[in-house]
């Protein structure tokens, strides 16, 4: 396969599949093979080089957002039962099975959806605790410096600015791990959308 007649066929395919940014990741290959070309390939050695289209072309599905998968979905559900000669079959059980089918897909997307903010709520939370540390590090110290105007004994200014320090030594101790755990949720939820994903690809 020859330059031209990957990309023509990459466009066909991602057209199909409803990619809204296919012009891009056209380029993008466009670009990767002429480059190899310019390295010493022959053009039909630097196409095989790139990753096959059912891999773009499913990568850029698992890169659309949610409801436009399984807008997709549907749609190639119908396509392929009108091909089959299947179609008004397939309209009618639609309509016949709304009532069973509708309420569990909204009971579904609204188990995802809490799931979904259930794992970015502890994200926040974590960086709640670690500013709560931070904050209250900052406000015993400046309180600390009321006992210069006589406002609070030599006893309260001591605790006060051995909390600063120590609520300081918290905030300092939690931000490494903190950051590795927010990355780590941030995956997590990117793999969790992931996987519904390809249940629909």
């Amino acid at each position: 396969m020859n330059k031209r007649e990957f990309l023509d066929e990459l466009r066909a395919r991602l057209e199909e599949a409803g990619v809204a940014s296919s012009q891009g990741l056209i380029d993008f290959y466009d670009e990767a093979i002429s480059d190899r070309m310019e390295a010493g390939m022959s053009e039909e050695e630097a196409v095989a080089k790139v990753e096959s289209i059912d891999e773009i072309v499913k990568r850029a599905k698992l890169d659309m957002p949610m409801p436009v998968v399984v807008k997709n979905k549907i749609k190639e559900s119908h396509k392929s039962a009108k091909k089959s000669g299947r179609g008004g079959i397939w309209m009618i059980l639609s309509i016949i099975g709304f009532p069973v089918w509708f309420p569990l897909l909204v009971a579904a997307a609204a188990v995802l959806f809490s799931v979904y903010i259930v794992l970015w709520s502890l994200v926040i939370s974590f960086f709640a605790v670690e500013f709560a540390f931070a904050i209250s590090a900052v406000a015993c110290f400046l309180l600390s410096f009321t006992s210069i105007t006589g406002f609070i004994p030599l006893a309260s200014f001591i605790a006060l600015l051995g909390s600063a320090l120590l609520l300081a030594g918290i905030a300092l101790l939690l931000w490494k791990p903190l950051l590795i755990s927010a990355k780590g949720m941030i995956y997590i939820v990117k793999a969790f959308v992931k996987s519904i994903k390809k249940l629909f690809i």
